[in-house]
C-alpha cells in the first residue's frame, strides 16, 4: 500500500526558472503538493537537460505566455485557488504585467508568495541580478575556500542554489503554519540567496574580530579540532573530522606511533599515508572516531548505506538516458515523500489545470490562452 503524502492538497503555482525557485517547488511536489509548472510557450529552459527532473519532478505543466495580457489574465484566475505561488522574476516586471504580491495578495488574501532573487526584495541591491554562486561570494563563503596560499574557491557544486532552496522551503511551511493560525491571512515570503549562506558561515563569524577576518585555510578548519582531507596509501582520499575531545584525543594516541610530532595535523597524514583506504576506514570506524571515504557519485551508488536508505535513486528516461537523482528529505516515518515521475510534457496539463482550477474552457491561442472564463 502506498504510504499517504504529507502536502497532499496543497496548490502550488511555480512559474520560476533557473535551479533555486524550481527546486523548491519541487520538494513540495516530492511530498504531495500538486505543483503546476507555468511554462513559456518555448518550455523551461532545462527541459532538454538533465536538470528537468531535478526541476520539474513530480509536477504538472501548463503553458501561459506571461508576457501576453491573456496569459496573466488566466494566470491570475488560477491564483484565486492557489495556496502557494513561487517566482524569481524582478519584483518589477511582475508588477509591470499586474501579477505582483500587492495585486495577487488582493485577489486571494490566504496567498504564500514565495519570492526568491539573490539578494532580496529590499536593500539597495535588491534589482540586481545573480544566481547562487553570487550568494556565495557576497556572503563570504568563496573568501573562507581554497587553499591558504591560493586564490578563493566556488564549490564543485550549486551549492547556493541549494540551500536557498532549502530555506525557500522553510519560509513556505512556516508561512502556512502561520496563516492556519493566523486566520488565513497569507504573506510573502522573501528569500535571498546569500542569507542562507551567512547561516553556514556561523563558525568562520565566530573567529571574527575587528579587522581581522578569517581567510582560507584548505580543509583544515581553525578551532574546528582534527579537521582535513587525506591522501592515503592507494591514492584516495578519506575525511576525518574529529569534532570532540575524545575524537582528537584518540586519534592522536592512534597515530603516534608512525610519526609523533608537535603538528598533529601532520601526524595524521602521514600514519594514513602509510595505510590503505579501507584500512583506515575500518579502524577508525571501529574505534568510533569520524571518518569516511571521499566519495564520488559511483562509489555513493554501490555504497551499502546509501542503498539500505534509498538515498539515491536511479531511473533512465527515454530522452534524457541515465538519470541519477537525490530522493525526498528529511525522511518522514509516516508519510513520506517520492518522487512521482520525472518531470511532464510540455503544456500537457493546460486544459485541465484552467478547467479545474479556474472553470476557464480555455482555447490555445498565439500568443498564450484566452481569456474565456
Amino acid at each position: 500500500m502506498t504510504s499517504p503524502l504529507a502536502l497532499a492538497g496543497l496548490r502550488v503555482l511555480d512559474i520560476a526558472s533557473l535551479y533555486a525557485a524550481p527546486l523548491a517547488a519541487t520538494m513540495l511536489a516530492d511530498f504531495g503538493a500538486e505543483v503546476v509548472k507555468v511554462e513559456p510557450p518555448a518550455g523551461d529552459s532545462f527541459r532538454r537537460t538533465k536538470m528537468w527532473p531535478v526541476v520539474a519532478r513530480g509536477k504538472r505543466s501548463i503553458v501561459l505566455d506571461l508576457r501576453s495580457p491573456e496569459g496573466c489574465s488566466a494566470f491570475k484566475k488560477l491564483v484565486a485557488t492557489a495556496d502557494v505561488v513561487v517566482e524569481n522574476y524582478p519584483a518589477k516586471v511582475l508588477e509591470a504585467r499586474g501579477i505582483g504580491w500587492n495585486e495577487l495578495s488582493t485577489i486571494n488574501p490566504a496567498l504564500i508568495m514565495l519570492s526568491v532573487s539573490c539578494f532580496g526584495r529590499t536593500g539597495p541591491y535588491a534589482d540586481r541580478p545573480g544566481s547562487g554562486s553570487i550568494g556565495e561570494g557576497f556572503a563570504g563563503l568563496t573568501y573562507v575556500s581554497g587553499q591558504a596560499d591560493g586564490p578563493p574557491t566556488l564549490p564543485g557544486a550549486a551549492l547556493g542554489d541549494a540551500v536557498g532552496a532549502m530555506n525557500a522551503v522553510i519560509g513556505v511551511m512556516t508561512a502556512l503554519y502561520a496563516r492556519d493560525r493566523n486566520g488565513g491571512i497569507g504573506q510573502q515570503v522573501d528569500v535571498s540567496l546569500y542569507e542562507p549562506i551567512l547561516q553556514i558561515m556561523g563558525q568562520a563569524m565566530h573567529r571574527w574580530s575587528p579587522g581581522n577576518s578569517p581567510t582560507r585555510n584548505g580543509s583544515k578548519m581553525p578551532g574546528g579540532g582534527l579537521r582535513n582531507v587525506y591522501a592515503t596509501r592507494d591514492g584516495k582520499y578519506v575525511v576525518i573530522s574529529a569534532s570532540t575531545e575524545r575524537h582528537e584525543r584518540e586519534l592522536i594516541e592512534l597515530t603516534a606511533g608512525d610519526m609523533a610530532s608537535t603538528d598533529p595535523d601532520a601526524q595524521v597524514a602521514a600514519w594514513i599515508s602509510n595505510r590503505m583506504l579501507a584500512d583506515v576506514v575500518d579502524e577508525l570506524v571501529q574505534r568510533r572516531l569520524p571518518v569516511t571515504p571521499v566519495n564520488n557519485i559511483d562509489a555513493q551508488l554501490a555504497d551499502p548505506h546509501i542503498v539500505a536508505r534509498g538515498s539515491l535513486v536511479r531511473e533512465t528516461d527515454s530522452e534524457l538516458g541515465d538519470l541519477v537523482l537525490a530522493a525526498p528529505t528529511p525522511k518522514l516515518s509516516a508519510t513520506p515523500g517520492r518522487i512521482r515521475s520525472l518531470g511532464p510534457e510540455l503544456g500537457i496539463d493546460t486544459d485541465a489545470v484552467l478547467r479545474e482550477w479556474a472553470n476557464i474552457p480555455a482555447k490555445k491561442i498565439a500568443k498564450g490562452w484566452d481569456d474565456a472564463g
